[in-house]
């Protein structure tokens, strides 16, 4: 699943300070999230946050997807 593109809205995180933030998900990689809004980018650690995608209300935990998104759909070696 690539959250690459969403609108997302932080629910829950070990740090306080990033509890209802929201932004578009410009950037993501295998440990962070980086989300453009209120003219700036602000980088969010996946571990310890739950989050909701604003498009569908789905609620996903970070530590779901944790690792590189490469990794995640299963690429196949070649």
């Amino acid at each position: 699943m690539s959250v690459i593109g969403e609108r997302i809205k932080v629910l829950g995180a070990t740090d306080p300070t990033m509890i209802g933030r929201t932004g578009k998900v410009v950037l993501e990689t295998a440990n962070t999230l980086t989300l453009e809004g209120l003219g700036r980018n602000v980088r969010i650690a996946k571990s310890g946050i739950s989050f909701m995608l604003l498009g569908s209300g789905r609620i996903v935990a970070g530590s779901d997807i944790a690792g590189r998104l490469q990794d995640r759909l299963g690429r196949r070696p070649t």
